[in-house]
């Protein structure tokens, strides 16, 4: 027996799991819980990794030998689920529903890292920090997270099956979610390096607004250094004092030189250390 429903059904699994289990179902994000000596019930928040812009949509279902009682609002999962056999076991339904889930996970997960790749090849690329490189990092961060956090999720429901604590399985099915247990720890383990990766192109490009705001620095360093003698020459004749080159013809001439070739001077000289 198979049943199909929707989130707003959720109350029809109450006769089955009992009053105390069903008000654990919404207490925490994931819940897997061996149920009489026959089942089992699970219940997590689904992530269609392949459509990352839809909100997660939570995933419940009781497990029995002989009958299986689905609830979720994803038009996917329950899509997916309606493709199975219900001739099947209703164990092996759910383990064909996992696998058809994630199955394309880990070429979504390639697609992903191409697309860091390239972000980071054009931030090396680029002379200056790449404009709204930053925007696109953050966006890659949180739905890193949120991968994160599903794959433990679902990574948890399928080692809950695996580890068998009620002999619900054969051995044959028992394997199988091992199996997809591993599978899901690989692409767990694919997520967090991705997190890696994605950091390190954010320090990268970190360092790059840094080197960019260390150029600017030193060009007001030089300028400020090039204009200080001639400040120094303006105080200095701009003193109450009677200096002998105010009496001089050229004395006005020979300041405006000195200014215009102290400043040469300097220019040239940071020119030589590659300061400017």
């Amino acid at each position: 027996m198979r049943k199909i429903y929707a989130q707003k059904e959720i109350s029809e699994l109450r006769p089955v799991l009992g009053d105390d289990l069903f008000g654990r179902i919404y207490a925490s994000p994931h819940l897997f819980v061996p149920v009489g000596d026959d089942g089992c019930f699970f219940s997590f928040l689904f992530c269609d990794i392949r459509q990352p812009q839809l909100p997660g949509m939570r995933m419940s279902a009781y497990c029995s030998r002989e009958a299986l009682l689905f609830v979720s609002d994803s038009t996917l999962c329950r899509e997916e689920l309606a493709k199975i056999s219900e001739d099947q076991p209703p164990c092996k339904q759910i383990l064909d529903l996992f696998l058809a889930l994630s199955g394309a996970d880990v070429d979504f997960l390639e697609h992903l890292e191409d697309d860091i790749t390239a972000l980071e090849d054009e931030m090396l690329l680029s002379k200056r920090p790449l404009r709204g490189a930053e925007g696109r990092i953050i966006r890659m961060r949180r739905l890193l997270l949120r991968f994160k956090r599903y794959y433990e999720q679902f990574s948890l429901i399928t080692s809950g099956f695996a580890e068998n604590e009620n002999s619900l399985l054969d051995d044959t099915l028992q394997k199988r979610f091992s199996s997809l247990d591993r599978r899901l720890d690989h692409l767990l383990n694919s997520v967090l390096h991705l997190r890696e990766y994605i950091t390190q192109v954010r320090e990268a490009y970190q360092a790059q607004i840094d080197i960019e705001q260390n150029q600017i620095m030193k060009i007001f360093t030089v300028l400020t250094a090039v204009f200080l003698p001639p400040t120094l020459i303006a105080g200095w004749y701009g003193m109450n004092f009677s200096l002998p080159e105010y009496g001089w013809s050229f004395g006005y001439g020979y300041v405006a030189l000195l200014t215009l070739a102290v400043c040469l001077c300097s220019v040239l000289w940071f020119k030589h250390k590659h300061w400017f």
